[in-house]
């Protein structure tokens, strides 16, 4: 295994929830027009809540990831958005949700009457009004797909030997 530096671990995290939610590789960099993926520490969600005048200006979308020590590395996902009337919401837990043909990715935040999102064909975050999962089987499996199918992109990144590159916006920040 390649030993890594913090910003290269954060942009294998940004690729690879990139490749999760475009259904294969090779189109992360269209996604940072519209969405931004973002990798750090737990965060409390009132903090989220700041992010929403970024979003509702800039019209980028965010996936916050964090990775708490007790969640035996299951990423906790928040997604801050805007919606189609420009209302701004933090949805601070959302479930990776695969189905049973791969593809993309759902995002389905924890809670009654959010919905689902996914991203569409043009890469723009689009709501659902029900989440795919009809029942609670049914979501238990999609959700074991989406991360057992995360920590096998991250696998694959991890032991190859391709060094991968940051992301611009991260490679500025960094």
């Amino acid at each position: 295994m390649i030993e890594r530096t913090p910003q290269q671990q954060a942009a294998n995290l940004i690729i690879a929830t990139g490749h999760l939610l475009i259904g294969s590789s090779g189109r992360q960099t269209d996604l940072g027009e519209n969405l931004a993926v973002i990798v750090g520490p737990s965060i409390h969600p009132v903090n989220l809540l700041h992010w929403t005048n970024w979003v509702r200006n800039s019209r980028r979308n965010i996936i916050y990831m964090s990775f708490p020590e007790d969640c035996d590395g299951v990423p906790n996902v928040a997604l801050v958005f805007v919606d189609e009337d420009d209302r701004a919401f933090v949805a601070e837990h959302c479930w990776l949700w695969l189905p049973q043909s791969g593809g993309r990715c759902w995002l389905i935040p924890d809670g009654e009457g959010w919905g689902a999102y996914r991203l569409d064909a043009d890469l723009n975050l689009r709501h659902h009004p029900r989440a795919p999962a009809r029942g609670e089987k049914a979501m238990r499996d999609g959700c074991i797909r989406a991360y057992r199918c995360f920590a096998d992109i991250l696998d694959e990144q991890n032991t190859s030997s391709v060094e991968l590159p940051l992301p611009e916006r991260l490679r500025t920040a960094a």
